[in-house]
């Protein structure tokens, strides 16, 4: 129906997805608007891949790139076009790619997600919303058609998703994750209790204890089927992956609720204006300094950070004076979509669509072009989220939650107080949280597991300093980029 893709009404697409469009003598390769999808390019950009390991083995002798190791390490992602791997870029998420020609057009540009506020109170943005999730899931139900599956805990998005199904009278595959003496599995099975759905309890710690010590065979098999650099890393029994398979098993549709934090105010920040700077300090600075030796090297770490968030909203970047600008609140919504769940969420999504059929329903192009526009006092303490699971499903929506309150009944004085604890606090304390926990002694570096060390032998890394690493998944991701690095445990020695 279309000569271009340009001409296709790209943002009514919902999902997170590759795509290869071929018509005449063109092939355009483009992503989903929001970017989740990863596409990485290698050899100059003559090799593209779903892959990002494919992409490694294709390199003689790969290297780290430095900043972005340091990224992934300390931040769980890497926010920009460049990889841990040197050489490794991912495909610009606003463009398509003719791959004929090299033609490069625009397909997103980012000021298509400045829209004009339209709702005009907090009860038309509960009604709005709700109708736009409704449809989305009643879309989603005629494509797929078989069986649905979903984590639920305590928490806002999963009881969201919940609720949208019940909505349409859906009854899911219900799973929890935890110990049975954990707030989530009993929030969780009790919910499944009142709606009389049956609920499979998931103890991913009693799993893995239960599995063989880590092997050299089983790193092996954790980089391929992970592609190389999860954002937890590949140091792990097989829980995660035995878990993965199962969520899909049988050709199950499974639900994530990632990135329903566009209906809360996620960075739990005043409404008023921020600068990328800002943005920066309170939420991408809980690593400490001393991890990167080098003071120019952590200034253009930090800088990396202001820029890519600048970059995402298509604002000039590369200056102090920019990066210290105030941001329009709106457009401090939109780095939530377009910076942290284009980079972080995405690698997720990106491996879980390979083996099965995988869905973060409530990040679809035109609920987070709107959810950007609503002032952040109707999203503060849960408010518009709570509202909106119970206009799609009262049932749903009643009883306990993570949070201390009952959602069909709004946000508590006391989730409030709560809440408040961050949202007053200074940017400047919260820049400084990991140094302060650390001299109160609350953030000592762990000591590496013993079998991690059997199964492979890192080598020292001279790009950071491990001995100011924070907690297990730092040491995880760095152990399972230098592995990636090896070409014994790639398969290519």
């Amino acid at each position: 129906d279309f000569d271009r893709p340009q001409d296709m009404p790209l943002r009514d697409f919902s999902g997170s997805f590759a795509m290869v469009f071929s018509v005449g003598q063109a092939t355009w390769l483009f992503n989903d608007a929001v970017g989740i999808h990863k596409i990485y390019s290698c050899l100059d950009g003559h090799v593209h891949s779903s892959s990002l390991l494919l992409c490694r083995h294709l390199l003689r002798q790969p290297k780290v790139d430095r900043l972005r190791a340091q990224e992934y390490v300390l931040l769980g992602g890497t926010h920009a076009l460049q990889t841990p791997i040197a050489g490794v870029t991912v495909l610009e998420p606003t463009q398509g790619l003719e791959l004929v020609s090299g033609q490069k057009a625009t397909l997103y540009p980012p000021q298509a997600w400045r829209i004009a506020a339209r709702l005009r109170s907090a009860d038309e943005a509960v009604d709005t919303l709700s109708d736009m999730i409704a449809a989305e899931f009643a879309g989603m139900r005629q494509a797929f058609g078989g069986p649905i599956g979903m984590a639920l805990s305590g928490g806002f998005d999963s009881r969201l998703i919940l609720a949208a199904l019940d909505h349409h009278k859906v009854s899911p595959r219900l799973y929890v994750y935890g110990a049975k003496d954990m707030d989530d599995v009993q929030i969780a099975t009790a919910k499944a209790a009142d709606l009389e759905l049956p609920i499979e309890c998931v103890d991913k710690r009693r799993a893995n204890a239960e599995l063989p010590a880590l092997s050299r065979q089983r790193l092996q098999d954790n980089i391929n089927f992970f592609d190389g650099l999860p954002v937890d890393g590949v140091f792990d029994r097989g829980t995660d992956q035995a878990t993965r398979l199962r969520q899909v098993q049988g050709g199950t549709l499974n639900l994530n609720g990632g990135g329903g934090e566009i209906l809360r105010n996620f960075f739990y920040l005043p409404d008023k204006g921020f600068s990328a700077n800002d943005l920066v300090g309170a939420f991408y600075s809980n690593w400490l300094p001393a991890a990167i030796a080098d003071p120019n090297e952590r200034q253009a770490f930090t800088e990396a950070s202001a820029d890519g968030i600048l970059n995402c909203l298509g604002l000039s970047c590369g200056s102090g004076a920019t990066r210290r600008a105030p941001l329009l609140r709106s457009d401090a919504e939109l780095v939530y979509s377009l910076f942290r769940l284009r980079y972080w969420m995405g690698r997720n999504n990106s491996l879980a669509g390979r083996y099965g059929a995988f869905m973060t329903p409530l990040v679809s192009p035109r609920l987070v072009e709107l959810a950007a526009t609503i002032p952040v006092g109707w999203k503060t303490y849960g408010q518009l989220e709570a509202s909106i699971i119970t206009r799609l499903s009262r049932r749903v929506a009643s009883g306990p939650s993570n949070y201390g309150f009952d959602f069909s009944l709004g946000p508590s004085q006391a989730h409030r107080r709560y809440i408040n604890a961050t949202l007053h606090r200074p940017i400047a304390l919260r820049r400084r949280s990991a140094r302060i926990r650390r001299l109160l002694g609350r953030n000592d570096t762990p000591a590496v597991p013993a079998e991690w060390l059997q199964a492979w032998t890192p080598p020292p890394c001279e790009w950071l300093d491990a001995r100011y690493l924070t907690d297990l998944t730092q040491i995880n991701r760095l152990m399972s980029l230098q592995a990636m690095l090896d070409d014994g445990l790639c398969g290519l020695a």
